[in-house]
């Protein structure tokens, strides 16, 4: 892969928009073109160049492009949004929306990132190696569809309302999640491997999804309804394609019986909420 790398000029508080950061967006350019295209710094226009160095060569196509961030980059939002392929390294915290609308590739964050990562995502990769904010994965204010496809990973911690309105796809928490984790979720999976936070899954439809809790809730919705307890033979899949595609170990979660919780009967729903009995 051809790389091009993106020097932010220091950080500022006033913040940076820039959706022109993307391999779909760099591909079949210059480099003197890629540092002239427009961003804004707070509500003013102004070249790339003025705030982010660019140095690099550029593939033809997407998916031969990597981008690597060196440098801080939370005060820049919406980088590799609606990305469709190529590869996105950032080597330090993120802002906003990162991710946010991505189609393919594989976006790495090394560091924390902000609010709405991988909102209404459709697919591809994200993995973050610090902590999120709130609402990844999730549903824009107004849309009734978040994430519905790819797959998220956070190491760190994620904040409140992960996989709002998720239809498909794969959230993946190493630690703990904060409030309203999986709200109006109508399919996809959710699995955290820390302590799940307060009102899990309400609203939840189900339409096959699940939340599984690896370590444990704070408390669970009064409309979801003990069901059994067993060891899902499924699970043991989930576990294996983490452990090998992910790198995350999760082998002593093989075969761990888990309890079982339908809901959000507030609304009708048959969501599953799998919490491992160890827990």
């Amino acid at each position: 892969m051809k790389k091009i790398v993106l020097t932010p000029r220091g950080f500022s508080m006033i913040p940076i928009e820039a959706d022109v950061i993307s391999p779909d967006r760099f591909a079949g350019k210059t480099i003197s073109e890629i540092r002239e295209m427009e961003i804004y710094y707070g509500n003013k226009i102004y070249p790339m160049k003025e705030y982010i160095h660019a140095q690099g060569k550029v593939a033809e196509t997407p998916d031969k492009q990597l981008i690597v961030i060196d440098g801080d980059a939370r005060h820049i939002k919406h980088i590799g949004e609606c990305m469709t392929a190529g590869r996105i390294v950032i080597q330090g915290d993120a802002g906003m929306h990162t991710g946010a609308q991505m189609t393919g590739g594989d976006l790495t964050i090394a560091g924390d990132v902000g609010d709405w990562c991988g909102a209404e995502m459709k697919g591809g990769l994200i993995r973050v190696l610090g902590n999120a904010g709130n609402l990844v994965g999730a549903a824009y204010r107004g849309s009734a569809e978040g994430m519905t496809g790819g797959c998220i990973q956070v190491n760190g911690n994620a904040g409140s309302e992960i996989g709002s309105f998720m239809r498909r796809g794969m959230i993946v928490i190493s630690g703990d999640t904060g409030p309203f984790t999986g709200v109006h979720m109508n399919g996809g999976e959710i699995l955290i491997f820390g302590k799940a936070g307060k009102r899990l899954g309400a609203q939840a439809k189900g339409n096959g999804g699940f939340i599984a809790c690896f370590g444990g809730v704070t408390e669970l919705l009064p409309t979801y309804k003990y069901d059994t307890t067993y060891t899902p033979t499924f699970m043991r899949l989930y576990i294996r394609q983490l452990s090998n595609n992910l790198g995350i170990d999760t082998a002593r979660y093989l075969d761990m019986p888990m309890r079982r919780y339908r809901g959000d009967l507030a609304v009708g729903g048959k969501a599953e909420i799998l919490v491992a009995e160890k827990a």
